[in-house]
C-alpha cells in the first residue's frame, strides 16, 4: 500500500527517520508537510483534491494517514480528498476547539482508550485499534553507560496539565536521601536516550491513562518502566511484575524500594520489557493500524453536512496551531468569515483567536490599533450576548494584557453573572492556566459546567483586589472561586495572603497547607508558607517544610538555586 502522511508518525518519525528503517514491510510510506523537510510539501492555501492530484501524477498514494492533526491540519478541504483518509488524534484534552466538528471530515478516527469512551465529537465516533506512540528504534536504544541514576523523569514539567504526575514526584523526595532521584526536561533524541539509559527505574504517569510516548522508549533504552495502575491501555501489550511494573500512589514509594533493593527482581524485569521493545516498535505495528482501519467502516465524512456557518467556522478553528504558515491562514479565513457573518458572535470570537495566535508568531506592526481592534470586536459580542461568560471572560484577559486593571475588574464582574456556557471552544488562555485546560478537557469529555468559568473569574478578581489592597473583598472572592471549582491552587494561594493581611495568620497557614497539593513544585508558595510558621512561631514546622522543600527541588538539576534557598531556609538564614 502507498501510505501518505503528514505529522509525525507515532510521535516521533519524520522523513529523514524513515530512510533509516526497513520496517514498513510491504507498505512503501512517504511524507507530506507544509513546511518541514518532506518528500512532497503543499502550500497552506491548497485543498487536499490539489495535493493528491499533484502527486499521483508520479506516485499514486492509497491512503492520507493525517498524525495529529489538531497541532499539524491537513491540507483545506480534507473531507472531499479523492483517496480515504485517516486523522490518528493524540492530545485532544487540550486542542478540542480543533477537533469538536473537524474530525467529521475523516473516514477514519483513531486515539486513544479513553478517547474512545468519552471524547465528544460531532458526527463521528473515534477508535482504539493501538497506541498512537513509538520509539525512535534508531536513536532510542540501550546505550553501554552507567547505571547512575536511581529514579528517572525526564519530560513535561507544565504541572497545571500534569498535576496528578506532580504529586506523585514530589511524593519520591521522601526516597531522595537514600537513591539518586532526578527529575527533568529539556533532553532530546541521543541525550535523551542516554538519560534513560543511565537509569534504572523510570517513572511515568500519563495524562490520559494511555501507552504514552515514555512507555516505548523506556523498555527501548533498558530501564525499568513504571506506569500508573489505572492506565487503560498498558495491560494489552506488557504484563505487570514481567515486563513492567503497576504502581498506585499507596504503594509507589514501597515498589520503588524494594525494585532498588532487590537488583535481581528488576533486572529480570527490565530484560524481559527491553525484549518486547522490537515488537512494540512503531515500524511493526504499522501493518496492524492499516488492518485496523480496513476492518472498520467509513464514517461517510459528516461533515459535508454541516451548515454552511458550522463548516466555516471550523475551518478556521483548524489552521489555529502549531503552524505559523496555517495559523496565518486561520486569520485571514477568519477576516473573511466576519465579512460572511458580520452580527454572528462566533465569528467575532474566532478572529479575535485566531489573529491572537497569529500575533503570537508574527508581531504586529502597530500593536496599540491591532489590540484597540480586538477590543472593539469583543465588546460587540458582550453587547450580543451578554448572558454568556466565555466573551466576557475573553475581553476581561485583552483588558490585562493591555494593561488596564478597573476595566478588567469590571468586565470579571460582569463575566459572574453570566448564565450561559455558550461558546465553550473559543474561550482564549494559555496551557500553564489550570482553568483553561480543565476547561478544554471537560468540554472534549462533555463535562464542562459554568461554574469553572465562574471560578475562573472569581479567582482572578480575588488577584487584583489583593493588587489593590482590598484583602476583604479579595477574601471574599477567593472563598467563591473556591467553591465553584475547588482543583485549582490560585485562589488558595489568594485567600491565605487575603487571611494573613487581615491578621489571620492561622487561618493563612492552614489555607496555604491545604493548596500545596494542587500547586506541585510550587517553590513560591512554600516559601511564604514557611514565612507564616515563622510569624506564628511554629520554627520546628517551619524547619521541616524547608527541609521537605529542599529535597522535593534538589531532585531537578534546574532547579539548584530553589534548593539553595530551602537549605537556608531550614538553617533559619534570612535570605535578601
Amino acid at each position: 500500500m502507498n501510505v501518505l502522511s503528514i505529522g509525525r508518525l507515532f510521535s516521533t518519525y519524520r522523513k529523514a527517520d524513515l530512510a533509516l528503517l526497513d520496517g514498513w514491510r510491504e507498505h512503501e510510506v512517504r511524507t507530506l508537510e507544509v513546511e518541514e523537510d518532506a518528500d512532497y510539501g503543499f502550500a497552506p492555501h491548497e485543498t487536499a483534491e490539489q495535493v493528491i492530484a499533484r502527486i499521483s501524477k508520479a506516485w499514486p498514494p492509497d491512503i492520507l494517514l493525517c498524525w495529529y492533526p489538531e497541532m499539524y491540519p491537513p491540507p483545506r478541504r480534507v473531507e472531499e480528498c479523492p483517496i480515504p483518509t485517516a486523522a490518528l488524534v493524540s492530545d485532544w484534552n487540550l486542542h478540542y476547539p480543533q477537533l469538536c466538528h473537524n474530525l467529521a471530515r475523516y473516514d477514519y478516527i483513531l486515539t486513544d482508550r479513553l478517547g474512545e469512551r468519552e471524547l465528544r465529537v460531532e458526527g463521528v465516533a473515534p477508535r482504539f485499534v493501538t497506541p498512537l506512540y513509538s520509539q525512535k528504534s534508531h536513536i532510542h536504544r540501550k546505550m553501554d553507560v552507567e547505571k547512575d541514576i536511581d529514579v528517572l523523569f525526564v519530560g513535561n514539567l507544565n504541572f497545571a496539565i500534569h498535576v496528578e504526575r506532580g504529586r506523585l514526584l514530589e511524593r519520591l523526595s521522601a526516597l531522595a536521601g537514600r537513591y539518586t532521584i532526578v527529575i527533568c526536561g529539556g533532553h532530546f533524541d541521543e541525550a535523551y536516550a542516554r538519560m534513560l539509559s543511565r537509569a534504572r527505574i523510570v517513572f511515568n504517569h500519563s495524562v490520559r491513562r494511555e501507552m504514552n510516548l515514555r512507555c516505548f522508549e523506556t523498555l527501548a533504552c533498558g530501564a525499568l518502566l513504571f506506569v500508573e495502575e489505572d492506565n487503560l491501555e498498558v495491560r494489552d501489550f506488557l504484563t505487570d511484575r514481567e515486563e513492567m511494573v503497576l504502581y498506585r500512589p499507596d504503594n509507589l514509594l514501597e515498589l520503588v524500594e524494594y525494585y532498588l533493593e532487590h537488583p535481581e527482581a528488576r533486572e529480570q524485569i527490565t530484560r524481559q520489557g527491553h525484549r518486547k521493545a522490537c515488537a512494540l516498535a512503531g515500524e511493526t505495528r504499522f501493518p496492524a493500524l492499516l488492518a485496523g482501519l480496513s476492518e472498520a467502516a467509513s464514517s461517510g465524512r459528516p461533515f459535508t453536512r454541516f451548515p454552511r456557518a458550522t463548516q466555516d467556522l471550523a475551518e478556521i478553528l483548524q489552521y489555529v496551531c502549531l503552524v505559523p504558515s496555517q495559523t496565518a491562514l486561520a486569520a485571514e479565513l477568519a477576516s473573511r468569515g466576519l465579512e460572511r457573518y458580520p452580527e454572528q458572535p462566533e465569528f467575532m470570537l474566532a478572529t479575535i483567536m485566531a489573529r491572537l495566535a497569529d500575533a503570537e508568531q508574527r508581531s504586529p506592526v502597530d500593536a496599540g490599533r491591532f489590540f484597540s481592534d480586538l477590543l472593539r470586536l469583543n465588546r460587540q459580542v458582550c453587547a450580543l450576548r451578554s448572558d454568556a461568560a466565555v466573551p466576557w471572560l475573553n475581553l476581561a484577559a485583552i483588558l490585562r494584557v493591555t494593561g488596564r486593571e478597573d476595566a478588567e475588574r469590571k468586565t470579571l464582574e460582569l463575566a459572574m453573572q453570566a448564565t450561559s456556557s455558550d461558546y465553550a471552544t473559543l474561550l482564549l488562555g494559555k496551557y500553564s492556566d489550570p482553568y483553561f485546560v480543565a476547561w478544554g478537557r471537560d468540554s472534549a469529555m462533555g463535562q464542562a459546567r459554568i461554574g469553572l468559568l465562574q471560578a475562573m473569574a472569581a479567582s482572578r478578581l480575588a488577584e487584583i483586589h489583593l493588587e489593590q489592597s482590598r484583602p476583604r473583598e479579595a477574601r471574599q472572592w477567593a472563598a467563591n472561586a473556591i467553591k465553584f471549582f475547588p482543583g485549582v491552587a490560585r485562589p488558595y494561594a489568594a485567600l491565605a495572603t487575603a487571611e494573613a493581611r487581615l491578621g489571620n495568620a492561622q487561618k493563612a497557614v492552614e489555607t496555604l497547607a491545604e493548596t500545596l497539593p494542587l500547586a506541585p513544585f510550587d517553590s513560591q508558595l512554600r516559601v511564604e508558607l514557611i514565612g507564616y510558621l515563622r510569624n506564628l512561631g511554629e520554627e520546628a514546622k517551619a524547619r521541616a517544610l524547608a527541609e521537605e522543600s529542599a529535597r522535593i527541588v534538589s531532585m531537578c538539576p534546574d532547579a539548584a538555586d530553589n534548593a539553595c534557598i530551602f537549605r537556608r531556609l531550614a538553617a533559619n538564614e534570612t535570605l535578601d
